[in-house]
């Protein structure tokens, strides 16, 4: 999902979100968290890269307990690794893009004659069919502190179907690393926390059900963020 995807002044405003969350990659980039995961973003990319060439049915990093974190939210239903028209776990790398002109219509701050690009990334992927439904977790590091949500925005967006004005107050609103989950605006289809990592870098959780299948009411809102929570708290190195 793209911000083409997205019509007039709205596109322009998504395609400048990512950017003003990055005013503070500079100070970000020294700011790293001493974590008690022992996972780091060098890790979640090696991950990412050796799913690539030997798949797993097994979340890593501890994440593996779909059907205990549905319990301990009350929602007894049968979890089996993967979905119909999605693999158990997948990995995905970028190497990320340097900064390019600001599209027209934006008027960027003075000090800024570019918009920034973004950083490298190192992506997880972890589908699980849950009864009748499809529950997906995104695992999204990069190598540098407090932009993983600005990055993950457009995922958000499609996720999450939200607007402009509601990928704005995610940005806003990002939990802080080891926080609490946060609830996507809107109907609470989604839910986002973030994890402290080993030095530099920010790794983004987003749980989700997918859409190929029949939404599951019970895993919607708050049950949704206790979920997320649940996991978060199981993720080790």
């Amino acid at each position: 999902m793209t911000a083409d995807r997205i019509s007039g002044p709205a596109a322009r405003r998504l395609l400048a979100l990512p950017a003003a969350a990055a005013v503070a990659l500079g100070a970000a980039a020294c700011s790293g968290d001493s974590s008690g995961t022992g996972l780091s973003y060098a890790k979640v990319r090696s991950t990412a890269e050796q799913l690539r060439q030997q798949p797993s049915t097994a979340c890593p990093f501890g994440l593996d307990g779909l059907a205990a974190a549905l319990q301990d939210a009350g929602i007894d239903r049968p979890v089996t690794p993967g979905a119909e028209d999605a693999k158990a776990v997948e990995g995905e790398l970028g190497d990320g893009t340097p900064p390019y002109p600001w599209p027209s219509g934006i008027s960027p701050s003075p000090s800024t004659a570019s918009a920034p690009g973004l950083p490298p990334h190192a992506w997880v992927t972890c589908t699980w069919t849950a009864g009748a439904a499809t529950v997906r977790l995104d695992l999204e590091a990069v190598p540098l502190s407090d932009v993983g949500v600005s990055v993950l925005l457009p995922t958000l967006q499609r996720t999450g179907q939200l607007t402009v004005d509601q990928l704005d107050e995610v940005v806003t609103g990002r939990p802080k690393p080891g926080g609490k989950p946060v609830l996507l605006p809107g109907g609470g289809l989604a839910a986002i926390a973030r994890v402290p990592l080993k030095g530099d870098g920010d790794l983004v959780l987003l749980l989700s059900q997918g859409d190929a299948g029949p939404a599951d009411p019970a895993l919607t809102g708050e049950p949704m963020a206790k979920v997320l929570e649940h996991l978060q708290g199981r993720i080790h190195g």
